[in-house]
Order: structure tokens, then C-alpha cells, then sequence
């Protein structure tokens, strides 16, 4: 066995295991759950599809639109939905490997394009096509843009293709007429527009058009600006201040997904136009997000905004900033071979992300919280029924964990990064996880090749120095390398799963500071008809102080209704835990509906506390106003 500390870019750079790789076990279950009732059914070929196309001939993203509480015109975000969607149905076709996803995929494509483009190119929800000063017209067009190339790669349609190009092409002409700078469009200081980066690097390596390229470049340097002009994400990456202290009201700017929107789109030109500096803000950017705004669920930001998170104890975490948090960790993992972005990724990906995917698979959280009685459900978002801005995004959530779990590289090497249930096939080889990971925390790995073949296992950070193979220990290395003879192998991999206490400790805030976050103690939630109404079950929930998480492995842990504790005990410190106290006891339970259940005993200055727990994300993955759950101990 070779033992190594970090895989190189150059190792990762060429990978061909993408579709192939299948999630099974509990995860496989709900996934599929979600592809069913989002994707392949009926109702969402016919009617979550159909809204999402109809968008189009409304135009109710500026016609309907309502006058805003900022006295500014704004307009409204349909048209973020088709694209959405699309990019779903592209990622399940790569996985499933269905012909009839691909084949559904063009025909829509097609009609979008020849019912909707116009003759100069623009495709989009807005009957004005010029307001794009305010509202949300530039994001929805970058997304049936990205969701274009995306089925042009699936099909082979060139029509998709030169579609997308006269998309491009309008845009800038509209620009350069109006006299208008990306960052002077939309909100947020026109992080929205700007992250229409990456889709425009995608063209460019599709078309080889120099055009698209100098575009790109164009919002690179607008992010590396001398003036400072917010919100200039490349020059303050390289500063000591973290993002939210970049600029005042980092709730009016710092809008997070479409934050991390752009640096994913500064990866991709990194990559292919060469140039350091980019990709290097975009390391810089993640470490100041992994240590300001990295909440307590493995997400990042506060209700999907940089305002400083890891330092509320009443988290809040987006599932669309949970879900592109995620893509961040993939796509800096795949630039820089480094096993940190994998740990993060695992974190949200068992957590947060499972616990807004609800169980019954057509819906889910918009926000998941750390305790409450239930998650901020996804809301009926600007007078659609079947689609908000978090469920739309969900599918991409799987299939990029399956795009990464198991790939094989270049030479051959077959790479490990993920240990949840699966079965894989990378050319010529074919194999399986198996175990229940993160719940089990012994896992066999089965690799059936015709030749010999040498394996990259990545070793979890939260196991550095505990992990063993076939009962060895494999060392305090972030990844180890072996070799396997032609055939069959199985390997035993065992991770040093004890639960630990994890006190949270903040740093002292003022009422002022902590005024806007605290408003969402009622947040919205969806009901029939477009309806919203406040949470009334959440009135006198949020938590303001510090408080003690207990995790093992990767899950964080939590005290539930559903493992039959009351709500005085969900809503009940263990007096002295986080003080003096040791976990004496972890016994598995059974006859509980969620991942992982178990009997915790805890030691507190010789006084034993028993109570039953289960993993966050089987707490609360569904609605129920009723319920009562929370991560604190």
C-alpha cells in the first residue's frame, strides 16, 4: 500500500466515470423517490414542466409584477425555472443513462426555442427585454442558456447549440446599446448577472468563438477592480476582512448562492484560459466562507445570506446555498486534488441537503433549521405552484455526488472519494460500496477487474489516523493508494465513528447585530393558492446562545419527536454537558423510521443522562407543524 497526502490536479484531470455510478440504500431510496415525482412522472413531464414552459408566453416576471417595498421597479423570477428544471433532466440522464430523458430533453429544448426566440436572439421570461436594471431577467436567461448547453452536450443538436450563441450574442449587443455594465443589472450589486460567467465559458469551449471568451475576461476584471466597487469579488479575496465584512449591509449584497454562483464561474475560466489569479480567489473566498460562514448544519450562510453564520446559534441554512456550496467543494476539488473540499462537501451532503429533500419526494425545505418544530418549507415563489427556486435545484444535489463518488482517472486509476452505498461500472470495471456509511461505519468495497488495477481511496477528515483497511491502519494521511490483482477483491474499510461532544462557542454580539436574522423567528411558509402565512409554531424557539452539538462521523446528531422524546426534552439542555461530561454509552436503536437511530448515555460529573437520537437530516425531512426537533444538547 502507497500512502499519499493530497491526489494531484494532473491525476484528476481526465475522468470518464460520469453516469455511472448509482446511489442505493436509504439515500438511493429517496432519490429516486425524488426523480420519480420531480422528473419521470406524468404530473412532471405534463404539469411541473408545462408551468415552467409557460413562463414564456405569460411574461409574468415584469407584466404582473408588484411594486416593491424598496419603491424601485423590481421584477419577478419564472423564468429561473425552465432552466432549472432543465439542468435536472440532464443531470438524471447522465445517470440513469435513459433514452427517453434524452430524448424528452431535445424535444423540449427544440420547442422552447422555436416557439420563444426571438428573431435577435433573446429567449426569456421578460416582455421588456431591456429591463434588466432591476429584477431577475439576466439570471433566468443564463439559466435556459447553461440548461442549452447542457442538452446540446446530452444530444449532439447543433440547433441547441446556435441557439444558446444568438442567446450570447443579444446579451452583449443589449449591453453595449444600453451602455450598461453586468454589475449595474439586477440586484445584489449584479451578482445574479455576473453569474452568467461559467455559461459563457462553456460556450466558448463549445464554439471557440473568441467573443464569448472576452466576455468572460470582462467580468473576471470587473471582479478585480482598483476602485473596490462591491462587490469586486476577486480583489477582496485576497484581503484578511471575511465576506461579510467586505462591505456595510451585507444582507442587501451578499446574496449567497449567487455569490458562490460567480466563483464557480471563476474555476471555469481558470481552467480554461490557464490563469492563477482567479482560480486562487476562488480557494480564498471558500476559506473565508468555511470559517465565518459555515453553519452548525454543514451548510454555509444565514436564510441565503453572508452575514457572518457560524456564529448563530439559531441556523438557518438555504438549500439552494447548501446545494452550490457543494458544487463549490466539487469543482475545487477537481482543480486542486485537495481532500478538504471533499470533507465539506460529505458534511453538507449528509446533513443539510438530506434534511431539505423531504421523504414524500415532490417538495421540500427551503431553509433547514437547527431546531424547531418543523423547516421552513419550500414556499409557491412568484405565483407558481409546482416550483420554488431550492426543490428545482435538488436533482443536480445527487448527481454530482454520483459524478465524483467513484471515477477513474487517468492510467487507469480508480478513484474513491465517497463512501455511501452504490454500485459502480468505470470502463471495464465494476463494483460496490456497501454498509450503510455514514450510519455503519464498516464498509466492504468490490472491485471486479480484467487486468490489475491500483485504487485512490480518500481517507475522511473527521477519521485522519483512524481509518483501517482489512483491519490495518492506513496512517494520518488525507489519501492512500494500493494495488489489486485481475478479478475480484473486497475490502474491508472500518472509520473510527465514536460520537464526540462539540461545544459551539460565539462571539459576543449586541441586540443590534443580531436584529435581522432574528426577524425570520416567523418565517414564511407555503400553503394552497399561493398563500403565505408566518410559522406560529416557531414563536419563542430561536436560540441565541451558545449551546453543545454531538456528531458521529460525518452526521450531526439530534433529539426528535419522531424517536419518541417529548418536547421538553427536544427543547431541553443536558445541565453541565458542555462543561464536564464524557459519552459513555451509543447503542443502536430499531423500529424507528430514520437512518440512524440511537441509545445516548452521557457521563456529567458521575450523574448518567440517556436519551434517544437519530441523525439530523431523518429528524424533520418532511411538514408536520407538530414536530419537534433540535441539534442541541
Amino acid at each position: 500500500m502507497r500512502q499519499m497526502g493530497v491526489l494531484s490536479a494532473v491525476t484528476l484531470g481526465v475522468l470518464s466515470c460520469v453516469g455511472a455510478v448509482k446511489v442505493e440504500g436509504r439515500l438511493g431510496v429517496k432519490a429516486e423517490t425524488l426523480f420519480a415525482r420531480r422528473l419521470t412522472s406524468e404530473k412532471a413531464r405534463k404539469d411541473i414542466f408545462g408551468e415552467a414552459e409557460r413562463a414564456f408566453e405569460t411574461h409574468f416576471d415584469d407584466v404582473h409584477e408588484q411594486p416593491s417595498w424598496t419603491k424601485k421597479r423590481t421584477g419577478y423570477w419564472q423564468g429561473e425555472y425552465w432552466g432549472k428544471t432543465m439542468l435536472s433532466y440532464c443531470a438524471y440522464a447522465r445517470y440513469s443513462g435513459r433514452q427517453d430523458m434524452k430524448d424528452f430533453i431535445l424535444a423540449k429544448a427544440l420547442k422552447l426555442i422555436r416557439t420563444h426566440q426571438r428573431a435577435d436572439g433573446f429567449l426569456g421570461t421578460y416582455a421588456d427585454a431591456d429591463f434588466v436594471k432591476g429584477g431577475w431577467n439576466i439570471w433566468g436567461r443564463k439559466y435556459t442558456m447553461w440548461a442549452l448547453l447542457e442538452a446540446y452536450d446530452l444530444t449532439g443538436e447543433r440547433e441547441l447549440l446556435t441557439a444558446a450563441s444568438k442567446m450570447a450574442d443579444h446579451l452583449m449587443a443589449q449591453l453595449a446599446r444600453l451602455q450598461l455594465n453586468l454589475a449595474d443589472t439586477g440586484g445584489f450589486a449584479g451578482l445574479p448577472s455576473m453569474s452568467i460567467l461559467k455559461p459563457m465559458v462553456l460556450l466558448y469551449a463549445r464554439t471557440g468563438e473568441k467573443r464569448y471568451l472576452d466576455f468572460a475576461r470582462g467580468i473576471v476584471a470587473d471582479n478585480d477592480r482598483p476602485d473596490g466597487r462591491v462587490p469586486n469579488l476577486i480583489a477582496n479575496a485576497f484581503g484578511d476582512k471575511p465576506v461579510h465584512e467586505w462591505y456595510p449591509k451585507p444582507d442587501e449584497w451578499a446574496k449567497a448562492y449567487e455569490l458562490m454562483s460567480v466563483v464557480e464561474g471563476f474555476i471555469a475560466y481558470a481552467k480554461t484560459t490557464g490563469e492563477k489569479r482567479p482560480l486562487e480567489a476562488a480557494q480564498r473566498i471558500w476559506e473565508k466562507l468555511y470559517a465565518h460562514e459555515r453553519n452548525v448544519l454543514g451548510g454555509v450562510g444565514y436564510h441565503d445570506h453572508f452575514i457572518g453564520a457560524r456564529a448563530y446559534a439559531n441556523a438557518i441554512t438555504e438549500c439552494c446555498d447548501v446545494i452550490h456550496w457543494m458544487r463549490l467543494c466539487r469543482h475545487l476539488h477537481e482543480a486542486t486534488g485537495e481532500g478538504k473540499y471533499l470533507d465539506a462537501w460529505e458534511a453538507a451532503f449528509v446533513n443539510a441537503f438530506q434534511a431539505g429533500i423531504y421523504r414524500e419526494g415532490e417538495w421540500g425545505a427551503h431553509d433547514v433549521r437547527s431546531h424547531g418544530r418543523r423547516h421552513l418549507t419550500g414556499m409557491y415563489e412568484v405565483d407558481m405552484t409546482y416550483h420554488f427556486c431550492c426543490i428545482d435545484n435538488a436533482v443536480r444535489g445527487f448527481g454530482d455526488w454520483s459524478d465524483c463518488q467513484v471515477r477513474e482517472a487517468q492510467g487507469g486509476l480508480l478513484v474513491v472519494n465517497f463512501y455511501t452505498d452504490c454500485t459502480f461500472a468505470c470502463g471495464d470495471v465494476q463494483g460496490a460500496i456497501r454498509g450503510n456509511y455514514p450510519v455503519g461505519d464498516t464498509v466492504t468495497l468490490s472491485v471486479t477487474s480484467p487486468r490489475p488495477r491500483r485504487l485512490s481511496l480518500h481517507v475522511p477528515g473527521w477519521c485522519r489516523g483512524g481509518m483501517r483497511l482489512n483491519g490495518a491502519p492506513v496512517g494520518d494521511v488525507a489519501r492512500f493508494e494500493l494495488d489489486v490483482a485481475a478479478g475480484e477483491t473486497t475490502l474491508t474499510l472500518t472509520f473510527a465513528a465514536a460520537p464526540r461532544i462539540e461545544p459551539l462557542v460565539l462571539e459576543p454580539r449586541t441586540a443590534q447585530e443580531v436584529t435581522w436574522p432574528e426577524m425570520h423567528t416567523f418565517e414564511m411558509a407555503r400553503r394552497g393558492g399561493g398563500a403565505y402565512f408566518h410559522n406560529p409554531e416557531m414563536k419563542g424557539l430561536s436560540r441565541t446562545t451558545p449551546g453543545v452539538r454531538i456528531l458521529r462521523g460525518p452526521l450531526v446528531l439530534a433529539k426528535a419527536e419522531i424517536m419518541g422524546d417529548h418536547n421538553a426534552t427536544v427543547f431541553t439542555d443536558i445541565p453541565g454537558l458542555a462543561a464536564q461530561a464524557s459519552i459513555v454509552g451509543f447503542e443502536p436503536l430499531t423500529g424507528h423510521d430514520v437512518w440512524g437511530a440511537w441509545k445516548l448515555t452521557v457521563d456529567v460529573g458521575g450523574a448518567q443522562t440517556s436519551v434517544p437520537v437519530c441523525d439530523f437530516a431523518s429528524a424533520a425531512d418532511w411538514d408536520d407543524p407538530r414536530n419537534a426537533f433540535s441539534i442541541w444538547f
